[in-house]
C-alpha cells in the first residue's frame, strides 16, 4: 500500500505591525501627557533676586511637594492692567492669583485648596508642641519679583492654619559678580 504524502504546509510567518504601532502611540500619548502636567508646577516667573539661595537639589526627593504660584493674571479677555504692563508695581487685590497645578486660585478660595493638600500628607506623629498632626507636605512658594509681599505672607499664614510647617520661597540666583 502506497502511503500519500501529507501535503506541504506553507507557513507565511510575518510581523504584524498594527498593534505594535497603536501601542507607541499610547506610550508618546502618556509621556506628552505626563510632561505637560509637570511644567504647570513651574509657571513663568520673573522671581525676586536674593543675595544668596540654596540651590535646588538635583534628585527629587520623597518628600510631597506643592508649588503655589504667585503671579500676576494674564492680559486678554477682556482684562488690561497699564501698570503691570509698563512694568510698574500692581497692587490691585483682583489682578493677583495663585496657582496650583496648573489651577487658578484667588485670596479667598486658596485656603480650602491648602487644606485638601495639607490633608492629604498628615503625619501619623503627633508634635508635643503643637498638640496636633501636622501634614508633612513641602510648600514652595514662587512670587513674580513685582507681587505685593502682603501675598506671600498670606500663603505663610495660610499653611500654618492648615498645619503645614515646611515652607520654602523661591529666589532667582543673585547676577555673578
Amino acid at each position: 500500500m502506497a502511503r500519500k504524502r501529507a501535503p506541504q504546509v506553507k507557513e507565511d510567518v510575518t510581523c504584524n505591525l498594527i498593534p505594535m504601532v497603536d501601542i507607541m502611540f499610547l506610550l508618546l500619548l502618556f509621556f506628552i501627557l505626563g510632561a505637560d502636567m509637570s511644567q504647570r508646577e513651574q509657571a513663568d516667573l520673573v522671581l525676586p533676586t536674593a543675595s544668596e539661595i540654596k540651590e535646588a537639589d538635583k534628585i527629587k526627593s520623597e518628600e510631597p511637594t506643592t508649588t503655589v504660584n504667585v503671579q500676576h493674571r494674564p492680559e486678554g479677555f477682556g482684562f488690561d492692567c497699564p501698570i503691570y504692563t509698563h512694568g510698574g508695581q500692581c497692587r490691585d487685590n483682583e489682578h493677583w492669583m495663585f496657582v496650583i497645578q496648573g489651577h487658578d486660585f484667588t485670596l479667598d478660595t486658596i485656603k480650602d485648596q491648602l487644606e485638601l493638600v495639607a490633608n492629604a500628607s498628615m503625619q501619623t506623629v503627633m508634635d508635643p508642641d503643637a498638640g496636633a498632626f501636622l501634614s508633612d507636605r513641602k510648600i514652595i512658594i514662587r512670587a513674580d519679583k513685582a507681587a505685593p509681599y502682603g501675598h506671600v505672607q498670606r500663603i505663610i499664614e495660610l499653611c500654618s492654619t492648615v498645619k503645614i510647617y515646611k515652607i520654602e520661597v523661591g529666589a532667582a540666583l543673585p547676577p555673578a559678580g
